[in-house]
Parts: structure tokens; C-alpha cells; sequence
């Protein structure tokens, strides 16, 4: 890498780690090159994204960011996964880890909140997104098919609940 590839890299993973909300550092000592191309289409699949990193770079691309802080953590062969869900991405990247001992989270951060790796395991734990917007609809929609069954009832039963409610005010 040139002189000039180096600062772009560094202006781009800048800019890239400026508009995100969360971020994982972690050492892939050992794995391979197929292992990491498995985990980075997990990760992918997921939105988010997953970069091996120069240390230097990635310590001189994460100045002026929230996540300055994880400057420590830039030492030895390391990648850094980032994106805009922390659960699914903390999750892919978690499950990796203990199907493959080889790649080991080191630490995060989600915006400027420092993570530990007992924090990470907790935030996998969380459902999805997805999860929980598929239960969100089933709560909104389970009111609503009952008020359109209850319209579709004969007006006479319509009418009897209406009379039971207001005795019952």
C-alpha cells in the first residue's frame, strides 16, 4: 500500500466509522482465509461489515470518533466489524467466536458507551431487529383483526355489545 492507498484508506474507514453505531474489535489469529471470507458473508448478511485492519491505520482512522477509545485494542491481528444494529451484528460475530475459538472479541463500543466482552455476550443475547419488529406487527395486528371480526358480525350482536358495555359503566 502506498502513501497515497494508506490515506485513502484512512479518510474512508474514518468517515465510514463517523456514521455508524456501533463498533467490535476483534483478533482472528489462526483463521483462514476461508474461515474469514464464511465470517464475513455471516456478517454481511446481517448489514453490517466486517475489516481486516492495519493497525496503524485503524488507530490513526478511529481519531476523532467515538470510538477513539478502543485505540487500545489495535494490537495484533485484528478486524473490526461495524453497523448501524448492534444485536445482529454483536450476535453473528459472538456465534462465530464460540463455533471458532480462533476469533476472539477483544472489545466495542456503541457510539460513545465503551463495551466489555460481557456486555457483547449480553447484547447477542438481545433478539433482532427483525425479531422484535415481527412481534411489534403481531401485537398491532392482533387488535385490529378483532375489531374487523367484530365488524363483520350481524348488527344485532354489535348492538348487545355496546348495551353490555355501557351497563357495565
Amino acid at each position: 500500500m502506498n502513501r497515497t492507498e494508506k490515506e485513502n484508506f484512512v479518510s474512508e474507514f474514518n468517515g465510514l466509522l463517523s456514521n455508524t453505531k456501533f463498533v467490535l474489535v476483534t483478533q482472528y489469529k489462526g483463521l483462514s482465509v476461508e474461515e474469514i471470507s464464511s465470517l464475513r458473508r455471516q456478517v454481511k448478511e446481517k448489514d453490517a461489515s466486517f475489516k481486516v485492519t492495519k493497525n496503524s491505520l485503524a488507530k490513526r482512522a478511529i481519531k476523532d470518533t467515538d470510538y477513539e477509545k478502543l485505540e487500545q485494542f489495535f494490537v495484533g491481528p485484528t478486524a473490526v466489524a461495524f453497523s448501524e444494529d448492534p444485536v445482529s451484528a454483536a450476535k453473528v460475530l459472538y456465534d462465530f467466536s464460540k463455533d471458532n475459538e480462533k476469533l476472539k472479541i477483544i472489545g466495542g463500543a456503541m457510539g460513545t458507551q465503551e463495551l466489555n466482552y460481557d456486555e457483547i455476550k449480553q447484547l447477542a443475547s438481545l433478539p433482532s431487529m427483525e425479531a422484535i419488529r415481527a412481534k411489534l406487527v403481531s401485537l398491532i395486528s392482533s387488535p385490529l383483526s378483532n375489531i374487523v371480526s367484530l365488524l363483520n358480525e350481524p348488527s344485532s350482536k354489535i348492538v348487545r355489545l355496546i348495551n353490555l358495555k355501557q351497563q357495565n359503566h
